[in-house]
């Protein structure tokens, strides 16, 4: 077969790839349990504003959409996203956000993809690209978290082609730039940080206890004075943003004030054991098996072929997947490279070869990878087939425009997913009871206002007297213990009535 054959035959099923990525991604918007609503509205008060971040009676810097925590302070670390968002939605509504958000993940799959193939062949980057994606394709939503995960693709093809000389030093400086935008987009902008100093670590180790040349020697000098700065200069960058240091040290704290769980910030031990299925559970453990046995392979049959930096990419990106099922995509981007690269290092050690075409065993990994990608592949399909597609799900403002043509006043007691719904939908003046930010309200209102107040309705009536609710808007679908009694409750209550319902939403008006 002529290279020019091969080289459209590897064309196509890289197209398909990135089709099915794509494919997986696509996925409609549920407003009722989104934080998407909330970011359009953050992005519409700035741009209106005229960027004016200092101000602090804002989205920017206070709860500024809750009657109930009006005052508490916040660090809106992803103010940046947010006012993309608004922008694209003005110029192309909900549609419009999710071909960008499926444009950036597409994106970023690309540039790890590339990287996978420079590190092995292509052959060994697709048979991995069909068995991650979906860990890849896990966090579907439109979200901030987007931004991240192109910066990271961005800033580890940078670093990593500086490190194979491929580019010029100079051109590690765009990453302080970068850091700019990251910093002011999503809240794992520290991951740029981390990725600068990885590879600053691995040339600080090669230049003090490897055995270079002189010419090695002064090469390895300039690039750890050039990594250094860059992770000085990206550190520096890191504190332009309307927080100063404590936007650059949010990372470590933002947990200390999370009063309510959320399922996407537990373990996938945890996950598993509330009883929640995801087919990417098994998958992810498969994969964490699969990274620490290469690494063992590599020792054993070449332990010089061991990359430092993988190595530590490994040990942050599957122990930050398996605590969090929030990490489960940047672990399967950052798996794809990693796995390319070791498994070329296991079967050829000695030279360059073409992986797929030596040896019986490959072939025989490889059906076996192949196998289990598409079980991983099909499940996640049949999990997720009813949401398929781009813009709003069906119907999911009818409660919104119930709202509106109806013209119900607050005050409104709400749950917790809805809260970036009525966020999105409610005139400026009205405010909700909570969004979904915990770390916006002290512990103390979960723990003892928000859980208590749904799960005895003497407390419930209590608060009521304090607010004077005029209307109840609820998720239909809470599966809270204490959301799924209220609603019994409260279906019971004589003072109450139900004035709409459909599979998001259920709103109750007071009979007063």
């Amino acid at each position: 077969m002529s290279d020019k054959n091969i080289k459209l035959i590897k064309l196509g099923i890289f197209i398909l790839l990135l089709a099915w990525f794509c494919f997986l991604m696509a996925a409609k918007i549920d407003l009722a349990t989104a934080d998407l609503g909330r970011h359009i509205k953050n992005g519409e008060w700035i741009v209106e504003n005229h960027f004016n971040l200092s101000e602090k009676s804002s989205p920017v810097h206070e709860n500024f959409y809750s009657y109930t925590n009006a005052d508490f302070p916040v660090v809106n670390h992803h103010w940046g996203a947010g006012v993309i968002f608004y922008w694209i939605y003005k110029l192309a509504s909900f549609s419009g956000l999710s071909i960008f958000y499926i444009f950036l993940s597409a994106a970023s799959f690309l540039i790890f993809f590339v990287i996978a193939k420079r590190e092995s062949n292509f052959t060994v980057a697709a048979v991995f690209a069909i068995t991650l994606i979906p860990l890849m394709a896990e966090r579907r939503e439109v979200r901030p978290e987007i931004f991240s995960c192109f910066f990271a693709a961005f800033f580890l093809w940078t670093l990593w082609s500086w490190q194979k000389k491929e580019l010029a030093s100079s051109r590690l400086y765009a990453l302080p730039l970068l850091m700019i935008l990251w910093v002011n987009s999503h809240v794992y902008f520290f991951l740029g940080l981390f990725l600068i100093g990885t590879y600053w670590l691995v040339e600080m180790v090669q230049f003090l206890f490897a055995k270079l040349s002189d010419e090695e020697f002064l090469e390895k000098v300039k690039g750890a004075k050039n990594l250094t700065a860059v992770l000085i200069l990206s550190t520096l960058a890191a504190l332009l943003n309307p927080f100063g240091w404590k936007g650059l040290v949010y990372p470590l704290w933002i947990f200390k004030n999370y009063g309510y769980t959320i399922v996407e910030n537990k373990s996938v031990w945890f996950v598993e054991n509330y009883g929640i299925v995801n087919s990417n559970f098994m998958l992810i453990k498969a994969v964490l098996v699969l990274m620490i046995l290469s690494f063992v392979l590599i020792f054993i049959i070449n332990k010089k072929k061991t990359s430092i930096s993988y190595l530590i990419f490994t040990i942050f990106f599957g122990t930050i997947g398996w605590l969090a099922i929030r990490n489960f995509t940047m672990l399967g981007f950052f798996a794809l490279p990693i796995l390319a690269a070791n498994f070329e290092n296991i079967f050829t050690p000695n030279q360059k070869d073409n992986l797929p075409a030596k040896e019986n065993g490959i072939a025989v990994a490889f059906i076996a990878i192949a196998v289990l990608a598409i079980f991983a592949n099909y499940k996640f399909v049949s999990l997720h087939s009813g949401d398929r597609g781009i813009g709003l799900l069906p119907a999911n403002a009818a409660a919104a425009e119930f709202i509106q043509k109806e013209n119900i006043k607050g005050p409104i007691f709400n749950n917790y997913d809805i809260g970036g719904y009525l966020v999105w939908s409610l005139p400026k003046n009205e405010k909700v009871f909570v969004d979904n930010r915990p770390e916006a309200y002290p512990d103390s209102f979960f723990s003892q206002v928000y859980k208590p107040m749904q799960e005895n309705p003497e407390i419930f009536k209590r608060i009521d007297q304090q607010y004077n609710f005029n209307a109840i808007v609820f998720s239909a679908g809470d599966i809270t213990p204490w959301g799924m009694n209220f609603l019994k409750v409260i279906r019971e209550n004589s003072n109450w009535k139900k004035a709409f319902e459909d599979d998001y939403a259920v709103i109750f008006l007071k009979k007063n």
